[in-house]
């Protein structure tokens, strides 16, 4: 490659619904070389889905004394500056960290991503199929640790290292065979268009204050008093997550069973 760039990978702490992060690793790549690394688990705000910790084996308890998603991401935004980001399936870990960066009121790094299923399927035609463990195997690529953050980022970083060689051409060029500009903040969850009784919870989000939810339908409304984090749409339905102030937990709501928002003091 003829530039600096930062091969990444995420697992997450959910298999459906919004993303939560769970881990982050990275690896920057000069001439050739790995020259840094950045790895950390997390604690999400969510229970770990025993079905995530089947394919990457990390639970709860292993994250319990881990950073917050915000801390972990103020240290990667300081580390990754504006290097070229590189991910296997890039838009579901551009997707992760965007939800994580909206979550947290950061600003992303805004570096573009290359995506290395998109040129694998490019350059690597006859590979049995292009998953990253598929692609390590078929390419003999050192490595034996899949669904894990920086090992899986080791191994992105090689498979674009032999798509680059084979194609010849230059990190740009390899840009535009990705197709439309992926980046972080471009990735991340798109707000629903609110009704004017909804308006308040985008108030609600920025300034991280509390409100009473009248929530239901036609047969009957109850009181819900939240913390409004996120809101996003997903299969064209908009939904809310908060924290439910009841119990603590972070709870996902959908905004067409709302009916009425009321602020609320503290």
């Amino acid at each position: 490659m003829d530039r600096t760039f930062i091969a990444l990978d995420t697992e997450t702490a959910t298999l459906g619904g919004a993303p939560h992060l769970l881990e982050l690793g990275a690896v920057r790549v000069e001439h050739g070389d790995a020259v840094d690394r950045f790895e950390s688990l997390v604690r999400p705000d969510v229970p770990v889905d025993p079905g995530a910790t089947e394919i990457h084996g990390i639970g709860t308890d292993d994250v319990r004394d881990s950073p917050p998603a915000a801390e972990v991401l103020e240290r990667f935004t300081a580390w990754a500056g504006e290097d070229l980001l590189v991910a296997h399936n890039a838009s579901f870990d551009a997707r992760v960290l965007g939800f994580e960066y909206r979550r947290a009121g950061l600003v992303p790094p805004p570096g573009p991503f290359l995506d290395t299923l998109k040129l694998a399927r490019r350059y690597l035609p006859d590979a049995p199929d292009h998953r990253l463990e598929t692609l390590c195997q078929w390419l003999d690529l050192d490595g034996d640790v899949h669904h894990r953050a920086l090992a899986d980022a080791v191994a992105c970083w090689q498979v674009l290292e032999e798509c680059a060689r084979r194609s010849g051409e230059s990190s740009t060029a390899l840009l535009t065979r990705c197709g439309a500009p992926l980046s972080i903040a471009s990735a991340g969850p798109r707000v629903p268009r609110l009704a004017p009784r909804l308006r308040p919870l985008e108030h609600a989000c920025d300034d991280r204050s509390r409100v009473t939810l009248a929530y239901g339908d036609d047969e009957g409304t109850f009181e819900l008093p939240v913390a409004p984090r996120l809101l996003f749409t997903m299969q064209d339905r908009g939904y809310l997550e908060a924290e439910c102030l009841k119990t603590g937990i972070l709870k996902t709501y959908r905004l067409d069973k709302v009916r009425r928002v009321v602020p609320r003091g503290g």
